[in-house]
């Protein structure tokens, strides 16, 4: 007699663990939703000023041409018109290509580099894309596996998280001395561990560094197509040997 009671209370445990993870996986899907509508907000914005606002659209016109004509000592010029806008306005494009990923952080690091010098443009792109991937941290530190999963595939996710509990901060460095790695996956990972947000700041700022100044002054070489190119395969060469010469050494710690 005393088994039906029981096996009616399993049961309804059971199911109140189903209706919980249900709950939780549709506050995980608003959530998504959520991000995915407020991304785009800015770039409408933006497109409402230039084609509502004559000034906005001229001035956009101008740093477009400039861009095209590969006019860097205009660019500078145009930038510095701009005032506080202009690295306002690439620190939300480093911000949307974190969460949304419309474009490569490169072609950033090398607008910066126009827009305020070789040395000016790469700190701010590296303070940006830490920015940016604070930001990716945050959200998976606040709202935990069921929405980073939305946005991460599980397998990714794994991974990280293992070698994280292995390398910890060694991990950070390592993702972001190899040009090849996407970082966006690596930092909602770190934010499922119980890495310290300071550790993680100052160990994707540390290994931004090679590539923030390498892509930065490539950017200053636009005007000369093949030289560009020739210094970019270059650049990527040694940016690849130093990461993997720092995972080489992680993995020997190891042994």
């Amino acid at each position: 007699m005393w088994l039906r009671p029981f096996s009616n209370q399993g049961k309804e445990l059971m199911e109140s663990n189903g209706d919980h993870e249900t709950d939780i996986q549709v506050q995980a899907d608003r959530r998504f939703k959520a991000i995915r509508v407020l991304v785009p907000v800015p770039i409408a914005i933006l497109a409402g000023l230039y084609w509502g606002h004559e000034g906005v659209r001229v001035t956009l016109d101008t740093g477009l041409v400039l861009l095209i004509a590969a006019d860097v000592e205009g660019l500078r010029i145009w930038g510095e018109a701009l005032g506080v806008w202009a690295p306002l306005a690439t620190l939300l494009l480093m911000v949307i290509q974190a969460l949304a990923a419309p474009i490569p952080a490169v072609l950033i690091t090398v607008l910066n580099s126009l827009l305020f010098g070789p040395i000016v443009g790469a700190v701010w792109s590296i303070l940006s894309a830490t920015v940016a991937a604070v930001l990716c941290f945050g959200i998976a530190r606040r709202f935990g596996t069921p929405l980073v999963t939305r946005l991460v595939p599980d397998r990714v996710i794994t991974r990280t998280e293992r070698f994280m509990d292995s390398h910890g901060a060694t991990t950070i460095l390592a993702a972001r001395l190899l040009p090849v790695v996407p970082f966006d996956p690596i930092s909602y990972g770190a934010g499922l561990t119980h890495m310290r947000l300071w550790t993680f700041v100052w160990a994707t700022a540390l290994g931004q560094i090679p590539a923030g100044f390498a892509y930065s002054y490539l950017g200053q070489e636009i005007g000369d197509p093949m030289r560009l190119l020739l210094l970019g395969v270059c650049a990527f060469g040694v940016l690849m040997l130093i990461g993997w010469s720092f995972r080489k050494v992680m993995r020997d710690s190891d042994d």
